[in-house]
C-alpha cells in the first residue's frame, strides 16, 4: 500500500487549496511535498542515474563497426594499400559475431595478406570456450547495473519517505502549537470576563477587593503564556514554511492559515492498525539488490579463474550475395590460448568479492531485526497512547466538572477567586497533557506507517 495512501485513510481529505482556504490539510500539505519538495526531485535523480546506468551497461552489447586502412607510396612505387573493415556483434554469452572485408593491393604485400583483387569478405564467430562463456564483463556489467537500478529505486523510496517523516512530525508540531495558543486564548478571555465580574462585585461590595488583584494576576499569567504560545506558533510556521515550495521558488505560510483540530483528525482514525510486510519494504530491497550485484560479482570473479580460450571460425568468399559461395573449403580459423601462472589477482578479487557478499548478507539480517524490533516497539507505543489518551480525556471532563463546581460555590459565597484560578491551572494543564498524547500518537503513527515501508511513487 502506498505510503501517502496510508496517510490518506487516516486523515480527512480537504478539497480546497492554500489560496482560497484558512485551512491546510495534512493531506494537503503531503500532496505539496510530495510534488515540489527539492530532496523529492533529487531522489527523482537517484532513479534517473540507475537508469542511465543500465543503458550505459548495454552499450557493451552494441554492434561495433571498425576500419583499419594503410598504405604506403615511396619513389612512385606503392608498397602496399591496406583495407580491413569489420563489423562485430556481442552477445549475450561468450558469443561474438563478425563479419568483414579485405582488399590489399601492393607491390610488397605479405603474401599471407594477399587477396582476390576485388577484396575478400568473411563471415564468422568468435566463441569463448574457457573464461568468459558463460558469464563475462559485459554481461556481469549489464546484470548488476540493473540490479543497482532497482537499488537505486529502493533508495528513492527511502528519501522521500524520510522527508515525508519529517514534514509529517513539523505539521504535527505546527497543530500542537496552534491548538496550545487556542487553549491559553479561550482562558485568556474567560480570565478577563471574571475579571470584570469580580470588579463590578468589589463595586457593591458583594467581593473582597483583594479578589480583584487575584484575578488581574491571573490575567497577566494567561496573557504571558498567550504571547509565549503565540512565538511557539510563529516558530513551528516558520518550520513549516522549509516544506512548502512551488516550481522550485519557497513559500512562506500566511499566517491566517491554520491547520486542522486534533479532534477532527482523531474521527478519522482507521480502528485496525496495518501488519507488516517486510517482503517488499525499500530498506531491505536496498540490501537484497546489493546482494544480488554482489553475487554476481562473484560468480565473474569465480569464471576469471578459468584459462582463457577463444576459438575463431571465418567463411571467406569474394561473393557475398551468393550465400552458397560460404563453405567449408574456403575458411580462416584459429585459437588463442591464456592463462596467468599464479592468478594472484584472480584470487585475491574473488576473497574480495566474497567477503562483500557476506559483509552484505550479515546488514541485510541486522537491518532486517531491527525493523522487526522497531515495528514492535511502535505498535505497543499506539496501543500505550490509545489508552493514556483515553485516561486524559477522562481527567479533562473531572477537571471542567471541578471547575464549574467551583465557580458555582464562589457565586454562593463558598470559595474563593484563588481556588477558581487552581482548578483552572489544573483543568488547563489537563488540556495541555492531552493535546501531547495526541500529537505523540499522530507522530507514532506516523513513525510506524514510514517503518512499513510504504511508497509514494509507485
Amino acid at each position: 500500500m502506498r505510503f501517502v495512501h496510508y496517510f490518506t485513510i487516516l486523515f480527512f481529505i480537504c478539497s480546497s487549496a492554500i489560496a482560497q482556504t484558512d485551512s491546510l490539510s495534512y493531506t494537503e500539505f503531503l500532496d505539496i511535498v510530495i510534488s515540489e519538495h527539492p530532496v523529492v526531485s533529487q531522489a527523482g535523480l537517484v532513479r534517473n542515474i540507475g537508469d542511465a546506468e543500465v543503458q550505459s551497461a548495454r552499450g557493451a552489447f552494441d554492434p561495433r563497426f571498425e576500419v583499419d586502412y594503410k598504405e604506403k607510396e615511396y619513389k612512385g612505387t606503392e608498397y602496399y594499400d591496406l583495407l580491413d573493415a569489420q563489423l562485430q556483434v556481442p552477445m549475450w554469452y561468450g558469443i561474438k559475431l563478425k563479419g568483414g572485408f579485405q582488399q590489399n593491393q601492393g607491390t610488397y604485400v605479405n603474401p599471407q595478406n594477399k587477396v582476390p583483387e576485388a577484396g575478400l569478405f568473411q563471415a564468422g564467430v568468435v566463441l569463448s570456450v574457457g573464461e568468459g562463456l558463460w558469464i563475462n564483463s559485459r554481461m556481469a556489467g549489464l546484470r548488476k547495473a540493473q540490479a543497482y537500478r532497482e537499488q537505486s529505486r529502493a533508495e528513492q523510496q527511502l528519501i522521500i519517505n524520510d522527508i515525508l517523516l519529517d514534514a509529517s512530525f513539523v505539521y504535527f508540531d505546527w497543530l500542537r502549537a496552534h491548538q496550545k495558543l487556542q487553549i491559553f486564548e479561550d482562558f485568556l478571555e474567560n480570565a478577563n470576563e471574571r475579571y470584570r465580574g469580580i470588579r463590578r462585585g468589589a463595586q457593591t461590595g458583594e467581593v473582597a477587593g483583594i479578589d480583584t488583584v487575584e484575578a488581574s494576576l491571573n490575567i497577566q499569567k494567561r496573557r504571558l503564556q498567550a504571547n509565549q504560545a503565540l512565538v511557539e506558533l510563529r516558530k513551528k510556521r516558520l518550520e513549516l514554511s522549509t516544506y512548502l515550495w512551488n516550481q522550485d521558488q519557497p513559500l512562506i505560510l500566511e499566517e491566517q492559515v491554520s491547520p486542522v483540530s486534533t479532534e477532527e483528525v482523531f474521527r478519522t482514525l482507521i480502528s485496525e492498525i496495518p501488519e507488516a510486510n517486510l517482503d517488499t519494504h525499500p530498506q531491505l530491497e536496498f540490501y537484497r539488490r546489493k546482494i544480488e550485484a554482489l553475487q554476481i560479482e562473484k560468480r565473474y570473479r569465480i569464471n576469471q579463474l578459468l584459462p582463457k580460450i577463444d576459438l575463431e571460425y571465418n567463411f571467406l568468399s569474394e561473393e557475398p550475395d551468393n550465400f552458397e559461395t560460404f563453405n567449408a573449403s574456403a575458411y580462416k580459423a584459429g585459437v588463442k590460448f591464456s592463462m596467468p601462472l599464479f592468478l594472484r589477482r584472480e584470487r585475491g578479487d574473488l576473497k574480495i568479492a566474497e567477503y562483500e557478499l557476506q559483509d552484505a548478507r550479515l546488514e541485510l539480517n541486522l537491518k532486517d531485526n531491527q525493523l522487526q524490533a522497531k515495528i514492535n516497539a511502535l505498535e505497543q507505543q499506539l496501543q500505550a497512547f490509545l489508552e493514556q489518551i483515553e485516561m486524559t480525556e477522562q481527567m479533562v471532563v473531572d477537571s471542567n466538572v471541578l471547575l464549574q463546581a467551583e465557580v458555582r460555590k464562589f457565586n454562593f459565597g463558598e470559595s474563593s477567586i484563588f481556588l477558581i484560578n487552581t482548578r483552572e491551572t489544573r483543568f488547563i494543564e489537563a488540556r495541555l497533557e492531552q493535546l501531547d498524547l495526541q500529537v505523540k500518537y499522530l507522530k507514532t503513527q506516523a513513525e510506524y506507517l514510514q517503518a512499513l515501508g510504504g511508497n509514494p511513487v509507485q
